[in-house]
């Protein structure tokens, strides 16, 4: 099981890796032709990726970012890594909104990359009629007291899909956070919930 959850994991490696890069180019051609949308999550009005360039696009938050308007007031400090105060003693860069060029393609490149491919079945868990498992910790979140690691994964019609989750705390407020795989999570069993995403992510002293 361990060997076909690495190898699974190596091929959507690769393929999201070149979703991701492919995007850096895509996305900038794209954005001039940016087309009216309707958020699929809560249905409000947002702008997105022209059909063309629909695996570069977000069918959820378009290009303007959260609908709590975060990224439209945060956007200015983030972009390039919040390198943009030194960049402007070199090249006069106005203040970033969620509506600049720079801040739609730093969002839906850098930010969210290739955030449809997440609606590709390929890319996605089904958790409705599939049979969940798991080795490890019922519960893990990247949360004070809920540290330690699960290897979870989700079955359905002989095929497997896997998940690892693993959060080593190093104080009350900050820890090792590891998550490779499915979102799919042991209490999803039973449950009537959509497909669950894809994540690979390690950070060694993420705030908790």
């Amino acid at each position: 099981m361990i060997i076909h959850a690495l190898l699974q994991w190596a091929w959507l490696i690769v393929a999201r890796a070149l979703g991701i890069i492919t995007g850096l180019v895509v996305v900038p051609v794209a954005l001039p032709f940016f087309v009216p949308g309707v958020s699929g999550s809560d249905g409000r009005p947002i702008l997105n990726l022209p059909g063309w360039a629909w695996l570069w696009g977000n069918d959820y938050d378009g290009l303007l970012g959260d609908k709590r308007k975060w990224w439209d007031v945060n956007c200015d400090a983030l972009v390039f890594f919040g390198l943009l105060p030194l960049l402007r003693r070199l090249v006069p860069i106005p203040v970033l909104q969620a509506g600049n060029y720079l801040a739609m393609w730093w969002w839906a490149a850098i930010r969210n990359p290739a955030n449809n491919m997440r609606f590709l079945d390929a890319f996605s868990a089904p958790i409705m009629d599939s049979k969940i498992g798991y080795w490890g910790r019922y519960t893990v979140e990247d949360k004070p007291g809920l540290d330690g690691w699960q290897f979870v994964w989700a079955e359905q019609e002989g095929r497997r899909w896997y998940g690892f989750y693993a959060v080593l705390c190093w104080s009350t407020s900050r820890a090792l956070v590891v998550r490779f795989g499915f979102k799919i999570k042991p209490e999803h069993a039973g449950k009537q919930e959509p497909r669950k995403g894809l994540t690979f992510k390690i950070n060694p002293y993420k705030a908790i």
